[in-house]
């Protein structure tokens, strides 16, 4: 079974460069707090965003699409009331260690409603490690304000408030196949995670950002926005050359592949549908469904957030569902002599980190399978995002002919 690879941009950003002709800018870093940030996409392929989007209900952990744009509730950071913005307000409160931890951020915003504003802290440590915890607090100018969130031990960490009005941490996962075994100015930050106010849990619980590609998570998307908005890598900003990498990025197609819109996907539409057709032998076409980043119709990047094939689906698990090791997966496919393809996991840097072959219930055609699925996550302290992705192969040359996508919470 061939295992996606992550291919080299270098070749796809010289052909879109004399293809199209587009000046495309070099790729810049990004830091989160000492680290520097690991994409979960290509080099040469990173990606961000800001947009002006306003502030998702965050239900059973899940918030809407991308496009989703609810208006009254003023998105992204608010200015905190004078009478707590100093960070030496917070010490006592948290409270820190003279010599050991300080408050080093206070950002406030409409993390639950907008009836009031939260307050973000970041608590920093000394030592090499930029250790950081973050904190979340209501009630922030009661002498007692009341804490909602904590999350501790963030390894080179950082933390802010997204468009969307949640909480988005970087980290080193330092058993990540970046990162283990290297030494600490070696570690590079490459975990992002997300969370959402919960009414049902009365706090912040882990969620998902709705994007595949060319970003699996919101702190990255952001973060490509502004380099993008700064004339960085502007193929993000058309959808079919985006559909494009994904094909070329995830599936290992040539760049050759052929590209076409369905629908939408113009300058200021907020969706798109693009199909992308593999010249490897005996290889099929995808769909993928975009939608711009944060509903900002104006200089929004695209994100990719689902990838299909007709005749072949996966039923279970839901797209954006909260998964743990085994999985049993079900959906349908085309079998050929029984066997359909095979069913990965991928992990926040789209590596395989489980996988299984898939026959179908039938020898021949069209058919339904279902297959338990065990993997092995590098980060074991809370969930990370990743994808599930059911393959065909080509009996031509082994290469993934067509492809199912969803995107996932793993833990």
């Amino acid at each position: 079974m061939q295992k996606p690879v992550l291919s080299s941009y270098k070749h796809l950003y010289l052909t879109l460069l004399l293809s199209l002709i587009v000046m495309l800018a070099a790729c810049t870093s990004n830091h989160a707090g000492d680290g520097s940030v690991r994409s979960t996409t290509p080099p040469n392929v990173r990606s961000t965003a800001t947009g002006n989007a306003g502030v998702p209900t965050v239900e059973a952990g899940t918030p809407p699409p991308a496009s989703t744009t609810p208006a009254n509730v003023p998105s992204g950071v608010q200015p905190c009331p004078a009478a707590v913005s100093d960070s030496s307000h917070w010490d006592p409160i948290i409270p820190t260690q003279s010599g050991v931890s300080q408050v080093g951020r206070v950002s406030c915003a409409h993390l639950i409603d907008s009836s009031s504003l939260q307050a973000l802290i970041l608590v920093g440590y000394s030592g090499t490690g930029h250790i950081v915890d973050v904190y979340v607090y209501n009630n922030i100018t009661d002498p007692h304000p009341l804490q909602l969130f904590k999350l501790q031990g963030l390894y080179k960490g950082n933390t802010k408030i997204s468009g969307y009005n949640t909480i988005l941490t970087a980290e080193v996962d330092q058993d990540s196949t970046v990162n283990k075994g290297q030494p600490n100015a070696a570690l590079t930050v490459d975990l992002f995670r997300e969370f959402g106010w919960s009414n049902g849990d009365t706090t912040f619980v882990p969620i998902s950002f709705p994007g595949i590609f060319p970003d699996l998570t919101r702190y990255q998307a952001e973060e490509d926005q502004q380099l993008v908005n700064q004339g960085h890598q502007p193929w993000k900003l058309d959808a079919g050359l985006t559909a494009n990498a994904l094909a070329v990025s995830l599936l290992h197609w040539p760049t050759t592949a052929q590209t076409a819109i369905v629908s939408d996907g113009g300058q200021h539409d907020l969706q798109a549908v693009v199909t992308v057709k593999s010249p490897n032998p005996g290889s099929g076409t995808i769909t993928v469904t975009l939608s711009r980043l944060e509903g900002n119709a104006v200089g929004g990047i695209w994100e990719a957030i689902a990838v299909e094939t007709d005749g072949m689906s996966i039923t279970a698990p839901p797209n954006r569902d909260h998964l743990n090791s085994p999985l049993m997966m079900t959906g349908t496919g085309n079998a050929f002599e029984g066997k359909i393809g095979a069913v990965l996991v991928l992990d926040h840097l789209y590596n395989d980190i489980g996988h299984a072959d898939v026959t179908g219930t039938i020898g021949n055609g069209p058919t339904q399978f279902s297959v338990k699925v065990s993997y092995t996550v590098s980060f074991k302290t809370g969930a990370q995002e990743g994808i599930v992705a059911l393959y065909a192969y080509s009996n031509a040359d082994g290469s993934i002919a067509r492809a199912v996508m969803l995107k996932e919470l793993i833990s």
